[in-house]
């Protein structure tokens, strides 16, 4: 078998962020010519797994991009539904302020109605109760003036 010194071409690879870089350095070694061939084949898929992953980095690179796009649109969006929620809870608050002063009013209201209804059941009632003995007041003076005629005998021969 026949062995050559052949120069070898090594591959580094390095990644940075979203590139590849690949390096190659000379190498002198002592290889059979199989060894020779094997090893061109294995940097040449080396040199197209390298091509993938460069692809992938950016197809990586693009998706944090949109990922970080759709992280600060969220943070947009949380910031102005925490402000709204902030100014429904004021609102909330000023409605059952409202709310709170409207019964006052309504209770005050329903006071004032209840008092001027006993006041003018009061009157009525004393009224009402003037009526009431001035009826029996008229009762009491006829019968009065009914027995009084049934004494006297002069009027019972007017009246036949």
């Amino acid at each position: 078998m026949k062995t050559n010194v052949k120069n070898l071409l090594v591959l580094v690879c390095r990644i940075n962020g979203s590139t590849v870089d690949a390096v190659c350095v000379n190498a002198s070694i002592l290889i059979g010519a199989k060894m020779a061939d094997q090893v061109k084949t294995d940097v040449e898929l080396l040199k197209r797994d390298m091509e993938l992953l460069a692809g992938l980095a950016e197809k990586f690179d693009i998706a944090i991009d949109r990922l970080s796009e759709v992280s600060q649109s969220v943070d947009k969006m949380l910031a102005i539904h925490e402000n709204r929620l902030l100014f429904q809870e004021r609102q909330a608050e000023v409605i059952h302020n409202r709310i709170s002063d409207f019964k006052k009013d309504v209770m005050d209201e329903v006071k004032s109605l209840r008092s001027e209804n006993q006041r003018q059941h009061a009157e009525v009632n004393d009224r009402l109760a003037r009526l009431e003995r001035w009826r029996w007041f008229v009762v009491g003076v006829a019968a009065a003036i009914g027995f009084i005629f049934a004494q006297m005998p002069v009027f019972t021969k007017l009246f036949n």
